[in-house]
């Protein structure tokens, strides 16, 4: 006891031991009888957007609702709102929680595929605009309605091991699928030719492929990707197989599959990892094969030039690339055949593979008036008042790609 009040006695003596007791007793004591300040917000981590009765939009998100408890709990939970704008949709659906909306965590936009082509650019600037969501936030399109989109999310979310962001994001490194952002998507909006891609990703009933869980919800976990349920409701399936919308001033003018996607990203060279498949091959070591090789890097560089007040563009292309399977007519299937010095005839088709490819790409994006090679960008830099006048001598200014000649290169190196 002698000891204690010693040292309280020296403790009032210092001016910082009195500061630090002042803040416990002002602060600290009516702050144990607050509610947790988590009680007050809900945490959004994924909007969908709808076509609402008249103008008004239908807007779903998927929240998490974190509840203070001995042991810390997340509830999940889709709701819906509708209001004359996003933002109004929001402020209701905030109403209807109880609790303010955080969109600080937001990682996702989805949007109806109808409802996309009717006002995506109007309901996305009212997103945009908010100060909480970053540009990098994923936009992706649903030929469902964004709010059964997200409903299935969450079963998978509290379900499975697989989250939405995992099929979205992971499969953006392929050749097959594209970055789809909100600053993607204007960048290209307010681009020359007003032109961007939006990754497209299916709900449907079929349960064959894709991402698959119950309903109702109370399925138990299956093996691997699913989520199975022993009655008899209905599953959904959430698939990406590679699909794309090519847009124009922010509306659908095509629906790419993988194949496109292939071709259109092998000309940007915007992938970490991808695959060339030759068919009905033949040389010294193989008859009638078809071969699978592993895109293990590329690189493209483009260069611009005006012959004649005509521009031409060239695309030096290197591409390393690995033989992983090989299967011939006879159903034999090769593997880790070394092919360090793979025949002349071997590299000439890759070589053709991927003139055929980029020829297919450009061809798609002079039919859509779409730029999404940023074409324009490399000329303007490079020429830019070649440009100018090239450009103020088009009857159609959105055409110009059908008056730039392509020059592609490729070179393949085996590793």
């Amino acid at each position: 006891m002698k000891k204690l009040k010693k040292y309280l006695s020296y403790a009032f003596r210092v001016p910082m031991f009195i500061v630090l007791l002042f803040i416990v007793i002002v602060y600290g004591l009516p702050a144990l009888g607050k509610d947790a300040k988590v009680d007050e917000y809900a945490i959004v981590t994924a909007i969908g957007l709808d076509k609402g009765t008249g103008d008004e939009v239908d807007v779903s998100l998927l929240t998490f609702v974190p509840v203070a408890q001995q042991n810390f709990a997340e509830k999940y939970k889709v709701v819906k709102a509708s209001g004359s704008s996003v933002l109004e949709a929001i402020d209701y659906a905030g109403l209807y929680l109880g609790r303010e909306v955080g969109l600080n965590h937001v990682k996702t936009v989805v949007i109806n595929e109808e409802y996309f082509n009717e006002n995506a650019s109007v309901e996305m600037d009212y997103l945009t605009r908010n100060k909480n969501l970053a540009l990098s936030t994923s936009v992706i399109c649903t030929d469902a309605k964004a709010s059964e989109f997200l409903e299935t999310v969450q079963k998978m979310d509290t379900e499975s091991s697989i989250k939405v962001d995992d099929i979205i994001d992971f499969n953006n490194k392929f050749i097959y699928s594209t970055e789809s952002t909100f600053e993607t998507f204007y960048k290209g909006l307010y681009s020359k030719t007003k032109s961007s891609l939006v990754s497209f990703i299916s709900l449907s009933e079929d349960i064959d492929e894709g991402v698959t869980v119950s309903a109702s919800g109370e399925g138990s976990g299956g093996s691997g990707d699913t989520a199975t349920n022993s009655g008899e409701e209905s599953q959904k399936t959430i698939l990406n197989d590679g699909k794309s919308i090519l847009c124009k001033e922010a509306s659908k003018v095509a629906l790419l599959d993988n194949t496109g996607m292939q071709k259109l990203n092998l000309a940007k060279g915007s992938f970490d990892s991808g695959t060339l498949v030759i068919n009905n091959f033949t040389d010294d070591v193989f008859h009638n094969a078809r071969l699978t090789f592993d895109i293990q890097n590329i690189n493209i560089k483009r260069k611009a030039q005006f012959v004649n007040g005509v521009p031409v563009v060239n695309m030096s292309i290197k591409l390393y690339v690995k033989l992983l399977e090989a299967k011939e007519e006879d159903l034999e299937i090769k593997e880790n055949i070394d092919i360090k010095n793979i025949s002349k005839e071997a590299i000439n088709a890759l070589e053709n593979k991927v003139k055929s490819s980029i020829k297919d790409a450009i061809d798609i994006l002079r039919e859509y008036k779409c730029d999404i090679l940023k074409v324009y960008t490399l000329l303007n830099n490079s020429h830019p008042n070649a440009t100018k006048d090239f450009m103020k001598s088009l009857d159609d200014e959105q055409d110009f790609l059908n008056h730039v000649i392509f020059k592609v290169s490729p070179k393949i190196y085996s590793v």
